[in-house]
């Protein structure tokens, strides 16, 4: 699939768990007409620092602190919005992403008090178990998710 070229790198950083479900969302979004990128998928704990100190009000989370830290989090950007200023966050086109991401399981920063629309992750695992894990293990906690009859995700934690 075309639309995946440049963000393939990006969706290959992620855990295992999640890469289907950034590659899907990606599927559902052309399918309703918003071709879109993941503009950002893991960050290593220094340059999630390094963008907490920049004051650029990209995140609120230090390094160690973010689930873009354990590749289970990533941002995705309608091609329609790259070139605009801050990704138009009032385009429509970021409810739809929402609800898309949304119905994958994943958590949209677009329902946060400071709103984050490019941002999807899967949160599960409170982060401070993740960045514990990484302090003792110095080492990424592996998580993988499995249908249940729901049809919604059950995560579970290897390690």
């Amino acid at each position: 699939m075309a639309l995946l070229q440049y963000s393939l790198p990006k969706i290959q950083s992620l855990q295992p768990a999640v890469q289907p479900l950034a590659v899907r969302l990606l599927e559902l979004a052309a399918e309703r007409g918003i071709p879109a990128k993941i503009v950002q998928g893991e960050r290593s704990l220094a340059e999630q620092q390094a963008l907490y100190e920049s004051g650029s009000g990209v995140t609120n989370a230090p390094g160690g602190l973010s689930y873009h830290n354990y590749g289970l989090a990533f941002d995705v950007v309608p091609d329609a919005y790259v070139s605009l200023p801050d990704w138009n966050p009032n385009g429509p086109h970021w409810a739809t992403l929402g609800s898309i991401g949304e119905s994958l399981g994943l958590s949209w920063g677009g329902r946060w008090g400071k709103p984050d629309k490019p941002h999807f992750e899967l949160n599960a695992v409170p982060v401070r178990e993740l960045k514990a894990y990484w302090d003792k293990f110095k080492a990424i906690m592996p998580v993988t998710i499995s249908p249940s009859s729901a049809g919604t995700a059950m995560i579970l934690l290897i390690g």
